[in-house]
């Protein structure tokens, strides 16, 4: 069995320009307008499979194979369509792609099991600030109280988003875990490991957990160029002393990460001292405890540095996740099946969530990665060679035919 590689990078290529921002990256927000048209092509290739296509009020996707019978367990490769703003061409939308390209292969044939592609909403927390929105509400993390308290940068809520679901139809989305015999994702690296060591494929064991936090400052706004240095009450300039203080604790580490991704000052003016001062800020690690250490240092020097500036400070805590190994056995599968293909590979932690993590504490599941190019991603500049893009979804149809029996 092969997958159609021609078709995989025409699918990648023509999913591309589904983008708000044509020529810088690919921006596509779930539940926009651009999202929907990636679905809808999405939809079409799996309509022409014969595939059964179901979507559940937050808009994950189940997309099942003709051959599917009741009372059979399911393996589900699953991704996610929608970017970070000017982001790349592959991050998510290639996973959901090689789940395409599993089904062609696979679509004449006798299988073992129950075979789906799942389409999950909201991974990149692009619109609402919460990553891996559609996988938490179907791990159950998530619930109705949820709708109301996840909102967009104009405030409306998600429950406003999805036009109003009944708890019933929220409720509908949680999966049966029992049902699922094993999950796997296709994704980029998104780092620059395999590309440094030469090797065209990554099978992943442990995934990051993460905890991000809002940090607002408030200081007192003034004129740039009648008020002294030492009267000023800078909130941006005490913002910035937060973040290199967030660097200087993490970066010893060697491997935890901390990042300030978004900030805004206001009143946004060249000639006025910033009274407010916003910023997200995160930090992640394959070990929780570091975490919580790591984030509580972070917060502790934050206080102490608004109390030396004057400035008032808020802090409130937006999202977390744990960190998780992966599936013994199926990892233990996988580099068997590299193996005695003669593929190259490496065993390796993800330093980005993915919605595999929600998947993985009530299931099996299991990770693929292929090279990114400069291990550069969520960036316009984004890219894989297409012998890898192929490879790695050539891997993926090999271990579900494997999982699943298919003949």
């Amino acid at each position: 069995m092969k997958v159609n590689g021609d078709q995989l990078l025409e699918d990648l290529l023509t999913l591309k320009e589904f983008t708000d921002t044509p020529g810088n990256g690919v921006t596509r927000f779930s539940y926009g307008e651009n999202d929907r048209k990636a679905r809808e092509y999405i939809f079409r290739q799996a309509r022409l499979l014969g595939c059964d296509i179901k979507t559940d009020a937050l808009k994950n996707v189940r997309i099942s194979m003709p051959q599917n019978r009741q009372g059979r367990k399911r393996v589900v490769i699953g991704s996610h369509v929608d970017t970070v703003r000017n982001g790349g061409w592959l991050d998510g939308i290639y996973g959901v792609t090689g789940g395409l390209a599993v089904l062609r292969a696979l679509k004449d044939c006798e299988l073992g099991m129950n075979l789906e592609l799942a389409v999950f909403a909201e991974e990149e927390g692009s619109n609402f600030g919460s990553t891996m929105t559609g996988s938490k509400f179907i791990a159950g993390d998530y619930g109705e109280a949820d709708l109301d308290k996840l909102k967009n940068d104009e405030g409306v809520s998600l429950r406003r988003i999805l036009e109003e679901p009944s708890l019933s139809e929220i409720e509908d989305v949680v999966w049966d875990f029992s049902e699922v015999a094993a999950m796997l994702e296709l994704h980029i690296e998104q780092g620059p490991v395999l590309e440094r060591k030469g090797l065209p494929l990554g099978i992943v064991d442990a995934i990051f957990g993460m905890q991000v936090i809002e940090v607002e400052l408030t200081g007192v706004g003034n004129h740039a160029g009648a008020t002294p240095m030492i009267d000023r009450k800078d909130a941006l300039c005490a913002a910035s002393q937060c973040i290199l203080a967030a660097e200087e604790i993490v970066r010893p580490d060697g491997r935890s990460v901390v990042t300030v991704g978004r900030i805004h000052a206001e009143p946004d003016c060249s000639n006025v001292i910033p009274e407010k001062a916003w910023f997200t800020l995160e930090v992640r690690d394959s070990d929780n405890e570091k975490i919580l250490k790591y984030m509580e240092r972070i917060i502790a020097r934050i206080k102490e540095i608004s109390t030396e500036r004057g400035v008032a400070c808020r802090i409130n805590k937006t999202s977390s996740s744990k960190p998780l190994r992966l599936d013994p056995e199926l990892i233990e599968r996988m580099k068997s099946l590299a193996e005695a293909k003669g593929i190259p590979h490496q065993v390796m932690d993800s330093g980005a969530v993915h919605d595999a993590c929600m998947i993985a504490r009530h299931a099996k599941t299991g990770m693929i990665f292929v090279p990114s190019l400069g291990g550069r991603s969520h960036v316009p500049q984004e890219n894989t060679s297409e012998k890898d893009l192929v490879l790695g979804a050539q891997f993926l149809l090999e271990i579900t035919a494997n999982l699943i029996n298919a003949k």
